[in-house]
């Protein structure tokens, strides 16, 4: 099994990309997260909603966008599903909701993959001389 993809900030503050720059060069383009993750969607149902609010609460701050809205979701139906059985037997369900959790670094393991984006700094006007030093 292959080992996943170390992040893009992560290879950065561990000088990856000062050893090997054409790592660098394969990244440019990569897309940055944007956008809140957002209230859950308004077509889930009220079980659905609450698990929705658990695992975005579990989430640390800044590991969350927009664009993870259809995971968070899928994992808040798992969770609701497997919590209206009486007894866990779907298997399926809770390798599943396992998945989900680990791509969103809520397992132990999956947590120190994980790295969270910091807010960037307001323009005070002076970028263009930062550069130049």
């Amino acid at each position: 099994m292959a080992r996943p993809r170390k992040p893009t900030n992560m290879l950065a503050l561990t000088g990856a990309f000062k050893i090997n720059p054409k790592r660098a060069v394969a990244r440019k383009d990569e897309p940055a997260p944007v956008g809140e993750i957002g209230e859950a969607p308004d077509h889930l149902l009220e079980a659905e909603r609450k698990a929705w609010a658990e695992i975005v609460g579990l989430c640390h701050k800044g590991t969350l966008c927009a664009a993870d809205k259809l995971v968070i979701e899928h994992g808040a139906r798992v969770l609701a599903a497997l919590r209206a059985m009486t007894e866990y037997t779907d298997v399926r369900l809770m390798v599943r909701l396992e998945a989900v959790l680990g791509r969103l670094g809520l397992t132990p393991a999956d947590r120190s993959r994980v790295s969270a984006t910091k807010p960037k700094a307001q323009d005070d006007g002076y970028d263009e001389f930062r550069s130049a030093g």
